[in-house]
């Protein structure tokens, strides 16, 4: 009898940790035949999902009118004051500081006109069967759904729901009743990203939060159909083959043998502005002999972020290494993360003394290492003007159970964000409850077996 069909779309570089690098794939193949509908070419990577007995189809761009375009933002932001979280306000707020005062006119423009769209329900379902009709009339879906009819899937298994180009893939199955299960890639795509493109049968999330934050905003969603696996790709963290030699991994960057490493995790431009000057200040600070054990900084830059606005701090930086990281940026997304790339981040975050990230992800990395954890929520820049949404990064819903967990040192100030460094020097041990909080809060789980969860579910799911 031949293996039910399971077609899993993988659109981004994270998709490509989630299914290959964890293992996922390969346990997958003794229960389904794997369909990888691929968005960007790549040989050496389609080999390899073939080496693990997948097929592979190439998926084309997604199209659409303008006309269409302008309706679909309309929507997603009627879903966004829909999805009833502090998030959404915080989210305009840091928009509309990152402009100038004449695009600040316009897009303020635009958002009371949006408000006035969704003002009511009438309007709002009006505006929903506007966007479906337009969809199935000013998009390219019938290419999405010729790949379908050419792989034939049973069940479809959506790493990625809330990418663009995703979604017409989606919701050509749902016409053709084609079951659907889906994994939320992170924490905070819940209640960051845009509206899920449809309903699915079946749900897999981080946490009880995560849970709870779908029941509420998709209330069609039946409590039933939602499992708690964890974060499949933490589970690297768990298993000592993803770390190598300290001093292999010093070599590796040209460390110095002799002096601890504090980690600076880069976010973007639109979430942390000025977030170079932070860096300058504690290159400065070393410098001055300010902190503790006189360190270096490893510079790891954000994956989806531009190297450019680091240019001038790193120029004339004198403690500053750079890390490897993938560059997602460059090649938007869509490209392959490999066992080394992962290795070499396991080890990075072993091996650095203190972290610090602004809101990031990374603080979780991290606490799974019981590293001492910084969160700076001020703006160094003259005038301040980002001092505001810095500090509410760390007050979004999603983030909540990471700053009053006690496991992160949140700080105000240049005096607090040195203060906060020496002590992860001096007492590391300080915050280490707070840490553990931080790992059972957001990934629930810290045995690394996420990515089995995840499988016994499919398998449950397919029957």
């Amino acid at each position: 009898m031949p293996k039910p069909r399971l077609l899993i779309p993988v659109f981004t570089h994270f998709s490509v940790r989630y299914i290959l690098r964890t293992g996922m794939l390969k346990s997958l193949t003794d229960f389904v035949q794997p369909i990888i509908a691929l968005s960007w070419q790549d040989e050496a990577l389609e080999n390899e999902f073939i080496h693990q007995s997948a097929e592979v189809v190439q998926v084309p761009d997604f199209t659409l009118t303008d006309r269409y375009r302008n309706i679909r933002e309309m929507v997603n932001f009627w879903h966004k004051l829909y999805r009833q979280t502090n998030t959404t306000e915080i989210d305009l707020r840091r928009e509309r500081s990152l402009m100038d005062l004449k695009d600040r006119f316009y897009y303020d423009r635009r958002i009371n006109a949006y408000r006035k769209a969704v003002e009511d329900e009438d309007k709002v379902q009006a505006l929903l069967q506007e966007e479906e009709r337009l969809f199935w009339e000013e998009t390219n879906h019938a290419d999405f759904d010729a790949l379908l009819e050419l792989t034939h899937p049973d069940f479809i298994f959506s790493i990625t729901p809330f990418v663009n180009k995703e979604e017409p893939l989606l919701r050509c199955a749902q016409k053709r009743n084609i079951p659907r299960f889906t994994s939320i890639l992170s924490f905070d795509n819940v209640t960051t990203r845009t509206r899920l493109p449809v309903p699915f049968s079946h749900y897999l999330v981080w946490n009880k939060y995560n849970q709870a934050e779908l029941l509420r905003i998709y209330p069609e969603i039946k409590p039933e159909t939602i499992t708690i696996s964890g974060a499949p790709q933490f589970d690297f963290y768990y298993d000592p083959t993803y770390i190598t030699d300290e001093m292999e991994w010093r070599k590796d960057l040209n460390l110095p043998a002799d002096r601890p490493v504090i980690l600076f995790g880069g976010g973007t431009y639109r979430i942390v502005p000025h977030e170079p000057l932070l860096l300058k200040e504690l290159d400065d600070a070393i410098t001055g002999h300010q902190i503790l054990n006189d360190p270096v900084i490893l510079f790891r830059r954000h994956p989806g972020d531009i190297a450019s606005r680091w240019e001038k701090i790193l120029n004339s930086a004198r403690n500053v290494w750079l890390d490897k990281s993938w560059q997602a940026n460059e090649s938007k997304g869509q490209i392959n993360i490999t066992s080394a790339d992962i290795k070499h981040l396991c080890s990075t975050l072993k091996y650095c003394a203190v972290h610090i990230n602004a809101s990031s992800t990374l603080s979780v990395d991290g606490a799974v290492f019981d590293r001492p954890q910084v969160g700076p929520a001020y703006d160094p820049g003259f005038l301040h003007k980002y001092n505001r949404i810095l500090r509410e990064l760390y007050e979004r819903e999603h983030y909540l159970p990471i700053t009053c967990s006690g496991g992160l040192a949140v700080v105000n100030s240049r005096r607090e964000y040195l203060k906060a460094i020496n002590e992860g020097f001096s007492d590391p041990e300080e915050r280490a409850d707070g840490r553990k909080k931080i790992v059972s809060e957001i990934c629930t789980f810290n045995d690394g077996h996420s990515t089995q969860r995840v499988v016994d579910t499919l398998k449950r799911l397919v029957g």
